[in-house]
């Protein structure tokens, strides 16, 4: 008998070192998924980051932690809606004589939206607040570094290349490790419906909270984005109205008083805010507004494209080709439209509306959760109507965090699938990891 039973020790041993291992990696994975300056090669998009996120998911494959439908049955139309769209463009790549272009790009978009899922996405609400508190850390981390960076630079680009591409960008916008100061505002629209999710639920005290809205405000303020001030306002608007509850109130509340202090005493707001945000805010003309005007000729642009081409797009990366502007039309809806075709466009719409039906799924029974999915999903659909292609991971993570809280159970009193259990304890036991 115990020389039966050693081996399935030894097993279960082994699998809880690849479990752990791989939970490790994965928090630090999500921690630096905002780096995306962090690359190997600079010129491909595969960063530090994802290392780590296909380093972890090895070590949990390893360790059968793997769950083939990470989104329960929302996974079947997820995936169907990436294949759609990818099909889309393929058709399109293929009809036009591009398709080396689409096996990159559909590499690119397949990570994104379906190996993080696998990776990030686990049955344990436990689990993913920790895998929240990680984005967080991560994003609050950068933006704090990258407001000290630019004070003590006075916004300098030529002073900040050393760091990053594009850290301080020639128009003196913040663009942190994100190398883009509109994705960067856009990262932090969707992270502070997190830290008032985690505050809510008492995983963060209401002083750090205070501290980390204050943080990444003042990141956004840098980045001069007036599409990223509006869904970050839009966002918490949409999680206190629906989480409810007294406690959202504190830490905004903190922070009104902070600002009106700030304009009391007559304190300056960032110039690079105040010429990119502050006019379309005072006059009410979104024309003042950043680049909208050219952005809008894009559009108009790109609607005559898809009017030529509405089954069947021009294949990816032919936009630029045959734009006048020879650029990419910063809408995504469209963007897909022109080079996938309608199949690209109808599997994008299934995609976003997965995060929707796992927030209404929750609704009667945890508002909060339900409140963050919708308050980060608000974000993200607002800039896929300002931003090309959305495949980097940092588009892609806190989407899928927020709806993986949604579909997680609280954890049965007693199971702690982290430690080492009692050699009785059977590994199939364990809760449904994905």
């Amino acid at each position: 008998m115990k020389g039966e039973a050693a081996p399935g020790w030894q097993y279960q041993r082994f699998v809880i070192t690849m479990r752990g291992t791989g939970d490790g990696l994965l928090l630090a994975a999500i921690f630096f998924a905002a780096y995306i300056t962090w690359r190997p090669v600079p010129d491909i998009l595969f960063t530090a980051s994802d290392t780590l996120f296909l380093t972890a998911l090895l070590f949990r494959l390893a360790g059968g932690a793997l769950n083939a439908q990470p989104m329960q049955s929302l996974t079947i139309p997820w995936l169907f809606g990436l294949f759609l769209l990818l099909s889309g463009l393929l058709l399109g790549s293929v009809v036009n004589d591009t398709p080396m272009r689409w096996m990159i790009v559909s590499l690119q978009y397949a990570t994104a939206y379906a190996v993080l899922p696998l990776v990030c996405i686990d049955a344990d609400r436990e689990i993913m607040h920790r895998r929240c508190i990680a984005l967080v850390l991560g994003v609050v981390a950068m933006e704090g570094f990258g407001a000290f960076v630019y004070f003590y630079t006075g916004g300098s680009r030529d002073a900040t290349m050393s760091l990053a591409h594009e850290f301080i960008t020639g128009a003196h916008r913040l663009g942190a490790f994100m190398a883009d100061a509109n994705w960067n505002a856009a990262l932090i629209a969707m992270t502070v419906p997190f830290v008032l999710y985690l505050g809510r639920l008492g995983r963060m005290s209401p002083p750090l909270v205070t501290i980390f809205l204050a943080v990444l405000i003042t990141g956004l303020l840098l980045s001069g984005s007036f599409t990223g001030f509006t869904a970050t306002s839009a966002a918490t608007a949409t999680f206190w109205v629906l989480a409810g509850g007294k406690r959202n109130w504190r830490p905004i509340a903190a922070l009104a008083l902070l600002g009106i202090a700030i304009f009391l005493i007559g304190a300056p707001v960032p110039a690079v805010f105040q010429a990119r945000v502050g006019g379309a805010l005072e006059s009410g003309d979104i024309a003042q507004a950043g680049t909208f005007v050219g952005r809008w000729e894009l559009m108009k642009e790109a609607w005559l494209i898809v009017d030529s081409h509405p089954l069947i797009g021009l294949g990816v990366d032919r936009y630029r080709e045959v734009s006048e502007s020879k650029a990419p039309v910063h809408n995504l809806y469209l963007l897909l439209w022109a080079e996938g075709g309608l199949p690209a466009l109808l599997g994008w719409l299934m995609m976003i509306m997965v995060p929707i039906a796992a927030a209404l799924h929750r609704w009667r029974d945890d508002r909060a959760a339900s409140a963050l999915v919708m308050a980060v999903a608000l974000p993200f659909i607002a800039f896929s109507m300002a931003s090309p292609h959305m495949y980097a991971r940092n588009w892609a993570v806190p989407l899928i965090l927020a709806t993986g809280v949604a579909l997680a159970h609280r954890r049965p009193e007693g199971v702690t699938p982290n430690r080492l259990l009692p050699a009785k304890r059977k590994v199939s036991e364990w809760p449904a990891r994905a």
